[in-house]
Formats: structure tokens, sequence, C-alpha cells
């Protein structure tokens, strides 16, 4: 059995691409699907519902706003041995299941994560970002001594991420980079280059500059600064 938990806020425009994509899965695995409603104020959930006769779908609500509180609510009410994790803006190549899960049939790997590419903003974006973001989690592993487990591409054990405490409800953003520093003592974390899943570029659509800041900024004050109130806007 394998989760797949989604949070969602306002992503009425995104998520049925999102859920197509796992409708369309090539795979003999069992999946159920999570979408953790956010405080949607739009059309979201309506959205989602017309999913429910072609996934094994659940819709959980949480109400504390922020990327923490919403991943930790959808992997606590994870039925799965392997719990995958994506982003409702993001669509996945048809083997992402299979390739993923395929990487646990060896016992020491605990967690895999992948990397992304982005196809929706200017020509100069996608070529900087699509081979910048392999780059920097490499660098971060040779950096910090850890993959992080990137939020859009990722899964893990449910025994593991039990142990592990989990992700951080009080953390807006980055809590992902967290539970990659968390998991690392129980085994192997396992980085897949041949398997990203397509993000939107919606933070880049003003710019290639701004959207990198927008990321950098807080990245540099919770891995430098250590400080773990850090806030990622919401690009909406």
């Amino acid at each position: 059995m394998i989760s797949v938990v989604i949070p969602a806020f306002n992503e009425e425009k995104y998520i049925s691409n999102c859920l197509e994509s796992i409708a369309h899965q090539e795979t003999s695995q069992k999946l159920e699907v999570i979408v953790v409603d956010n405080n949607s104020t739009d059309n979201t959930i309506q959205v989602v519902q017309k999913f429910k006769d072609k996934l094994n779908l659940k819709v959980v609500i949480e109400k504390k706003k922020g990327r923490g509180a919403a991943r930790n609510q959808g992997f606590q009410k994870a039925s799965g041995d392997i719990i995958f994790g994506t982003e409702a803006d993001t669509t996945m190549p048809p083997t992402w299941v299979e390739e993923l899960a395929n990487k646990f049939n060896d016992n020491n790997v605990v967690a895999v994560t992948g990397t992304c590419k982005f196809e929706d903003c200017s020509l100069f974006a996608k070529i900087i970002m699509n081979q910048f973001q392999p780059f920097g989690m490499i660098l971060h592993r040779v950096l910090f001594g850890y993959y992080w487990l990137s939020g859009f591409n990722f899964a893990i054990r449910k025994s593991v991420y039990v142990k592990s405490g989990g992700f951080n409800s009080e953390l807006n953003t980055y809590d992902d980079i967290e539970l990659g520093e968390k998991v690392k003592k129980f085994g192997k974390v396992i980085f897949i280059r041949n398997t990203p899943v397509i993000v939107s570029g919606r933070r880049f659509k003003k710019g290639l500059f701004q959207g990198l800041y927008s990321y950098f900024k807080p990245f540099i004050e919770y891995s430098l600064i250590h400080n773990k109130s850090v806030y990622l806007d919401d690009p909406r």
C-alpha cells in the first residue's frame, strides 16, 4: 500500500493536472491519495471531488496554516507502508510511483528524494532552474551532510517517518529540509535524477531573480541563522 499526500491551498488552477497524472500512473501498486485542504477559499475541493471515481481519494482538513502543519496532517492519516509526498502544482511522469517504490526493495533505503523541471516560465528561467535545481540538492548534501526530501518529489517509509518525529507543524516552509535532517540517521536516503516531476514556474512569472530571491532569503535564514519562523509566501 502506498499513500500519496498532497497539501493544497487555493490550488483550483493546478490540482486537476496533479491528480490526473496520479490517476495515469503505470504501476501495479495499490494507491491512496490524500489531499490536505489548508484553508482554501477557492474551488480547490470541488475540483478534487471530481476525481473520487478515478482515485482512492481522501480529503482531510488542516486549519493551521502552513506547509509543515498540512503535510503532517496528511501523513498522520496515511495508511500506506510507504508515503509519497508531492505538491498540488506538480505533475508526475507515468512511471513516478513505480520508479520511487522500487528503490525500497533495498531494506537499507529509508527515503527517496528527486528533482523537478520547470516548463511554464521564460526560456532563460527554464534553462537556469532546470540545471540549478538538481545541482542545488547535491551541493546541499556536500555542505550539510544530507539530502533534503523535496516536498514536490519524495517518498519515505512510514515507520521511519514516525520514528523521526515527522514534519514540524510549526514550520511554514523548509519542513522538508528539516525532515531530511531527521531521517538521515535511520538509513540510506537515495537521490534520483532520472524521474523529475514538473513543477509550476509561477514563482518566476515576475522574473528569474525575483523568484530566486523568494526562495533564497528564507533558506539562508533557516539554514544559516537557524530561524525556524521563516515564511515562504504563497504565489497565488
